[in-house]
């Protein structure tokens, strides 16, 4: 808004705006409310003039961050003595501020350098939520390992865990870059049980969005090397991708999926739609022009919560629907492949049958769940279904929260539905899909074997400890060195993680652990014998 504007009718519940950061500004004018009302003399600020025209102030830099801790000022004891009954994520930061400038985020915008928290202020915070039996925290800072301090604050992590059993989960964003220092950490966090380990985020695989969004990935060798790292620390990384961004195109996204795939990123994929952020550069006109990028405002999702409470969420979000290279048609089409790839590969439906065919038979990640994505169009009534979610969706007329009494009676995403589906009915999913396999493995009674083996790897409710015979050594093959399924007469035993409904083993092997493959019983089984 330019000042000296009168857009009467804009927004006219709006009575101030706090641009940047907000602290400083918002105290700034909860002082003039409660004083003389010069709202000129605060910086940082739109506000409406006795005229009727908006007005604005020039926003001042910001400086140190020496601002008061809420945790610390007592301002949710309270809170805490009122509701013994709810456990609390408490969200702290150590830093603030972004050194890099993607396109679709706002948190390079802020044009001011990066800020470091007192330590003495972590060290208190950290104590208070030890102290208060907080169990989860989540530390909003940008890229977290990129100072050499950040190796203090997670041993200051781990000695309050030590000491007290608080907190007993930590989240981060990690800094982007191969960091010997973020393994370190991450790894030290991992043994302690305070962390499942990084992502590895690349949101896109395509050259031409990378220089779009103005975006740096590390080299495929590199992501080889830094993933078996971590792997060897018996940590499972996961990476993040963006659908929805300028240049992308159904194939160049599918395509990237399937680099992913083939580089060994089979413990997650994390697919976000592009949301554009008010303060960032995609949400300029002049590259919304460029780039054709069309979008519609939806419900602020809310996942894993009643329907109720879904529908009451407040807030909303602008979604890409469109741009100059994928239509709203190939968006559609692309949502469908990735929840296809997350719920068959991630999740577990047919990854070892995927990964076989791309080491033995050369058909690529991409090639098979495009074709998988094209019979379970036909015969997947689940997969039909999720279409009309996702078009609703993009058409601005509904939210993705997905339920099922059978799993509880909370909302899923689509990705978590599908997999929840089709695991309950797996052997009549794996038989309608017998005819696309038999295209590449012509031999059924290997094929069969093969089946059996993906079968073995679902994590159910009400299974105890499980015991087959093979005619081949799987387990030598996709977790050993051997070079091709040795055919050798073998017995395998497994105990996976017992759940005694589908409520529970929904909850625990998607919800909390669809990052870390647990839905995977060979990963995630208590114990594992091979005869």
């Amino acid at each position: 808004i330019a000042p000296g504007e009168a857009p009467v009718q804009l927004r006219p519940y709006v009575d101030f705006l706090v641009f940047g950061e907000g602290e400083t500004g918002f105290a700034g004018l909860l002082d003039e409310l409660a004083g003389d009302r010069r709202f000129e003399n605060v910086g940082g600020i739109a506000y409406r003039a006795a005229d009727g025209k908006i007005m604005r102030t020039a926003e001042r830099p910001c400086g140190n961050v020496e601002l008061p801790s809420p945790y610390l000022t007592g301002f949710f004891d309270s809170l805490l003595k009122e509701r013994p009954d709810i456990s609390f994520t408490a969200l702290f930061e150590t830093n603030r501020g972004c050194p890099f400038h993607c396109a679709y985020c706002d948190w390079g915008t802020t044009k001011t350098r990066m800020r470091l928290f007192p330590m003495e202020r972590i060290r208190d915070e950290i104590r208070w939520f030890s102290d208060h039996k907080i169990e989860s925290c989540f530390a909003a800072d940008s890229n977290f390992g990129m100072f050499p301090r950040d190796e203090q604050i997670a041993d200051m992590l781990k000695e309050a865990a030590l000491t007290t059993g608080f907190p007993k989960h930590f989240d981060v964003t990690y800094a982007k870059s191969d960091s010997p220092r973020v393994h370190k950490i991450a790894s030290a966090l991992f043994r302690e049980g305070l962390s499942n380990g990084p992502a590895i985020s690349f949101q896109s695989m395509n050259p031409a969005t990378l220089r779009a969004i103005g975006r740096e990935n590390m080299p495929p060798d590199t992501f080889v090397k830094v993933l078996k790292q971590y792997e060897e620390s018996g940590m499972r990384p996961y990476s993040e991708l963006i659908l929805g961004l300028p240049e992308e195109t159904y194939d160049s996204f599918t395509k990237g999926i399937g680099t992913l795939l083939a580089l060994g990123q089979h413990s997650y994929l994390d697919i976000f739609r592009c949301e554009i952020l008010s303060n960032s550069r995609l949400a300029d006109k002049a590259m919304r022009e460029k780039y054709a990028i069309r979008t519609v405002f939806v419900p602020a999702s809310l996942h894993h919560v009643s329907r109720k409470e879904s529908e009451n969420s407040f807030g909303s979000s602008e979604i890409v629907v469109s741009t100059s290279t994928m239509p709203e048609a190939d968006m559609i089409k692309a949502n469908l492949f990735a929840m296809t790839v997350q719920a068959c590969h991630h999740m577990g439906l047919t990854k070892y049958i995927a990964m076989y065919l791309y080491r033995e038979k050369g058909v690529s990640y991409d090639s098979f769940y495009n074709a998988l994505a094209g019979v379970l169009e036909q015969s997947d009534s689940s997969f039909r279904h999720m279409r009309g979610v996702y078009t609703a969706y993009l058409d601005g007329k509904g939210d993705l929260g997905c339920i099922d009494g059978r799993f509880g009676n909370i909302t899923w995403f689509p990705e978590e539905l599908f997999f929840l589906q089709n695991l309950s009915r797996l052997d009549d999913f794996h038989k309608e899909l017998e005819p696309l396999l038999r295209r590449y493995i012509p031999d059924r009674a290997f094929l069969s074997e093969l089946l059996r083996w993906q079968k073995l790897s679902a994590v159910l409710p009400q299974s105890g400890a499980v015991r087959a015979e093979l005619s081949y050594d799987f387990y030598g093959y996709f977790f050993g060195n051997a070079g091709s399924p040795e055919k050798r007469n073998i017995v395998i035993e497994l105990t996976p993680p017992y759940y005694p409904n589908w409520q529970r083993c929904a909850r625990y092997t998607v919800w909390y652990g669809r990052r870390r493959s647990g839905t995977d019983a060979f990963i995630s089984a208590e114990k594992i014998s091979i005869l």
